[in-house]
């Protein structure tokens, strides 16, 4: 089916359309072009996938009512907003890095070029949203949402789709959009744009206008100090340096526990065994998921550990480590003087704020412990989120395949996780999810076992 070109409203001229994705997808980009899901996946063309997998099984489903017709997964997708909701949602939810995500402009004349529908409001929810093929008809998109930066549920105003839904209204182009009709590559800062270069130039094509984005206009970084969630590549990278610089630290022989074990028992009577921990005593939560303070929520992970079959299978030494664990696993919340009214905000980066605190524990206040408990105490306390991330938002499996090394250490992390989720909400804790988690898992470890053997 031939689609009728028709002129774009002059209004609407000036405007472009933009595709964010991650880095390491634009060498297959640059050679093949944008491709919809459905031609990547007849030419066997793998990708970097960020995408959340629900919605991209409603996209695979959900039938286009104009144009060419079929699915949204014959058609390569763009947004006609800047710094959208769903990236929001990716970054928070540590799918991916920030740092490595890129924009891909085009003027919205493509649809001058291509078959194109679109659509006044995101194709990811279970409400389909309306689509139409004429230009004439871009004046039924919402362009007050597309533009606004204000679509938390507050801001809704009663009319079917939430305002964050209007905003990622879609243009979709028919299977194919050239590479060559790129116009601006937006990134992160100057070493990502000198890799989108070298991309460039290895597959010797003229380089793009590539532009570092207003941190607080296309990415969330507001003042240009930080993402606000660090990604898995980031968190990985700086669990593994302060992991290795408390194996190297020496030890005072003046220190308040001789080893773990003392530590821990010291905990298990007080939580005011450690300056970190007391931090936690009657911190409130602004998390309403939450019903307790963060010390109390704290004592419930431990207490739980204890009736989990993941934990009773585990060596008296490392129901140890996932005992500290568990009393350590919140202390990036603190301390106090973050919260000035006492009240601890949703902060998805405590994980990694609670690294530089484990080892001032460990260096300071611990007298002897081996590599092997330093370096499996930091992971579980760096990671105690990370099977709940899996199973409820979104993060990637493939994340926990590379930190994990042995059936052992990923029961460690299953229990704390489990005893974690069942202290916030019983219901929460999918135990078939995590366990077809941990089969995945398993595969991975026992096939790299047997290549390293």
């Amino acid at each position: 089916m031939t689609q009728r070109r028709m002129p774009i409203p002059a209004e609407h001229a000036h405007r472009s359309v933009y595709h964010f994705t991650h880095i390491e997808n634009l060498p297959m980009i640059l050679q093949h072009g944008l491709l919809s899901t459905n031609e990547k996946e007849a030419l066997g063309i793998a990708h970097q996938a960020i995408a959340y997998n629900d919605i991209q099984s409603r996209r695979a489903e959900m039938p286009v009512t104009s144009g060419p017709g079929g699915v949204v997964h014959d058609y390569v997708p763009l947004y006609f907003c800047i710094r959208s909701p769903m990236l929001h949602a990716v970054i928070s939810n540590k799918i991916a890095d920030e740092q490595f995500i890129v924009y891909l402009e085009f003027p919205i004349s493509i649809m001058n070029r291509y078959t194109c529908v679109f659509t006044d409001a995101s194709a990811n929810t279970a409400i389909a949203p309306n689509f139409y093929c004429d230009p004439v008809q871009l004046e039924q998109i919402d362009w007050e949402s597309v533009e606004t930066w204000k679509w938390a549920g507050k801001h809704d105003d009663g009319i079917q789709q939430p305002v964050r839904q209007r905003k990622m209204a879609e243009l979709l182009v028919h299977r194919h959009l050239s590479a060559d009709d790129i116009s601006k590559v937006v990134v992160w800062n100057d070493s990502i744009r000198d890799s989108i270069f070298s991309m460039y130039d290895e597959l010797g094509l003229n380089r793009p206008t590539v532009i570092n984005g207003n941190k607080s206009f296309y990415f969330f970084d507001s003042g240009g100090r930080r993402p606000p969630v660090t990604g898995p590549y980031f968190l990985k990278r700086k669990h593994d340096s302060i992991s290795s610089e408390i194996v190297a630290s020496e030890r005072p022989a003046t220190a308040s526990y001789r080893g773990l074990r003392s530590l821990h028992d010291a905990l298990q009577n007080s939580l005011n065994a450690l300056p970190e921990t007391t931090e936690l005593v009657g911190l409130g939560t602004e998390n309403l998921m939450h019903g307790q303070s963060v010390g109390e929520h704290t004592l419930s992970v431990v207490s739980g550990l204890q009736n989990l079959p993941e934990f009773g299978g585990l060596s008296q030494r490392d129901q140890i480590l996932v005992k500290l664990a568990a009393y350590l696993h919140d202390i990036g919340k603190g301390p106090r003087s973050r919260w000035p009214d006492g009240r601890q905000k949703v902060d998805e980066d405590h994980p990694l704020k609670a690294l530089p605190m484990l080892k001032r524990i460990l260096t300071e206040d611990v007298e002897q412990i081996q590599e092997r408990s330093v370096k499996i105490l930091s992971k579980l306390v760096c990671y105690h989120d990370i099977i709940g991330g899996i199973i409820g938002r979104g993060r990637r499996p493939e994340e926990l395949e590379n930190i994990v090394e042995d059936e052992n250490e990923l029961n460690m992390l299953i229990a704390l996780c489990k005893a974690d989720i069942r202290a916030v909400n019983l219901g929460w804790c999918d135990d078939s999810a995590i366990e077809r988690l941990k089969q995945r898992v398993l595969q991975v470890v026992h096939r790299r076992t047997a290549e390293a053997t």
